[in-house]
């Protein structure tokens, strides 16, 4: 199976063990995007004082004429929930609103998720008002992640309780069998993982089961070119906002 592949199944597997928001305003699936064009998450340069990230939107042609689309954002404990609407494409082919009482271009308009947990994903769709056309767009506001030359370690908060990551790799030597350890509670938890052709290694899913509050855990991936330690938070810890 390919890594796509492959991360679809283990989101799926993850994402079905969480509870559905009964107060969310739409249920969407954001692995079953329209086919054609695509939305980014843009992130914006911080500024001197700025800690919080800001993103633009930025869609890319194909999007049809005479259509009326709305903006969606899902926080990582929540639904998606609509934050602009009445957008369509103009005679130069941007999405623009007049709701307002005034045109309001998409591509000048920045988002924010606000105070996020480390390490979740922050999600945002456009989607057309009969639903037809749905498009997604993801990205970790605060990213857990660390590296040691070319090798890099990355962790996604995949559980609302705090006690599941998704952890992924690159950089690593082609046809490499690495050991990864995981350390919280006293444990120590050791896998074989190997390293695919396109130099990622093969997902990992550290679960740290009800052992505990939580509190400070290490996700440690050795190879042989490199030793990437990833220190991280899990249980009620992980789920501050910051």
């Amino acid at each position: 199976m390919n890594p796509v592949g492959l991360i679809t199944c283990v989101l799926g597997f993850l994402l079905c063990a969480c509870s559905v928001d009964a107060h969310e305003e739409f249920v969407f699936d954001s692995r079953r995007a329209t086919a054609g064009p695509r939305l980014e998450l843009i992130a914006l340069p911080s500024a001197a004082k700025q800690q919080e990230p800001k993103y633009r939107l930025l869609v890319q042609p194909g999007l049809p004429r005479n259509t009326l689309f709305r903006v969606l954002t899902k926080d990582f404990s929540h639904g998606f929930h609509t934050i602009t609407s009445g957008f369509q494409l103009d005679d130069s082919g941007k999405l623009v609103s007049a709701e307002a009482g005034k045109a309001v271009h998409l591509d000048e308009m920045t988002f924010a998720p606000g105070p996020y947990p480390r390490g979740a994903a922050w999600e945002a769709a456009l989607v057309s008002a009969d639903r037809t056309i749905r498009l997604f767009a993801k990205t970790v506001p605060y990213p857990i992640v660390a590296s040691d030359g070319a090798c890099a370690v990355s962790l996604e908060l995949v559980s609302q309780r705090g006690d599941r990551f998704l952890a992924s790799g690159s950089g690593f030597v082609l046809g490499d069998e690495v050991i990864t350890e995981s350390r919280y509670s006293g444990r120590v938890l050791q896998k074989h993982k190997e390293v695919l052709s396109t130099e990622q290694l093969t997902l990992d899913v550290i679960g740290h089961g009800s052992r505990g509050a939580g509190g400070s855990a290490r996700y440690i991936v050795m190879g042989r070119a490199c030793t990437v330690v990833v220190d991280y938070d899990w249980g009620e810890a992980a789920l501050i906002r910051r």
